[in-house]
């Protein structure tokens, strides 16, 4: 079930809203200020906010800022209400990181569309996060497998010193070098970049078994 921040001064505002938006299903917690909002939006990180703009102590713009460069919070979908329908008005709560406006007097078919639509966002952008995530995960693996095969630093009878700088983007490539007789090193380059870490790591263990098992390599 979505959660859902409502920050308004107004009461009779404020226990309208929750109550539609409670017959959709969802979650509904109220803040009476800016001040308290912020606070809300810190502990309970809700899907979407809907907030007033005017209101005493802490407007809406300030909510708005502080959830939009807040990490935790920043796939929270945020509708600032407002009584303002001038162009000016609009570009200054864009500026400030609102996703939608909501005009007084509120039409109640209207809130129920932006809040689904805010919350498909939502979603998506939380699905985007975790795609992200695994990603960032998977390469930082393919990373330390690479840095496990890495042979070390050759001292003799030439020196030989590598570094290496995992992509953060692209699975990687891998490099090696051994004596193939006394008079032969072999040094190789596994390109793998571009084709992803399910491609990069099965090339370079079918290669380290490869070099270990074939006896023309040792």
């Amino acid at each position: 079930m979505y959660s859902i921040l409502i920050v308004d001064d107004d009461p009779v505002t404020k226990l309208l809203l929750r109550r539609i938006l409670e017959q959709q299903g969802y979650g509904v917690e109220t803040a009476q200020d800016g001040r308290e909002g912020i606070q809300k939006a810190e502990s309970l990180q809700p899907a979407l906010i809907i907030c007033d703009w005017l209101m005493p102590i802490t407007d809406g713009l300030e909510v708005c800022r502080f959830v939009k460069n807040s990490p935790k919070l920043c796939t929270t979908f945020f509708i600032l209400l407002t009584s303002k329908g001038g162009l000016e008005d609009r570009i200054e709560g864009l500026n400030a990181g609102a996703d939608e406006f909501l005009a007084k007097p509120i039409d109640m078919n209207e809130l129920k569309a932006r809040v689904r639509a805010g919350l498909r966002l939502h979603q998506l952008s939380q699905d985007l996060q975790s795609q992200k995530q695994a990603l960032e995960n998977e390469l930082a693996e393919a990373a330390n497998y690479v840095r496990s095969i890495l042979p070390p630093p050759m001292l003799s009878p030439f020196q030989i010193e590598t570094l290496f700088l995992p992509s953060r983007q692209l699975g990687g490539d891998c490099f090696d070098y051994f004596w193939l007789n006394p008079d032969t090193l072999i040094v190789y380059l596994l390109d793998v970049s571009g084709h992803g870490v399910g491609a990069a790591l099965p090339s370079v263990l079918y290669l380290v078994i490869y070099c270990d098992r074939n006896p023309y390599l040792m």
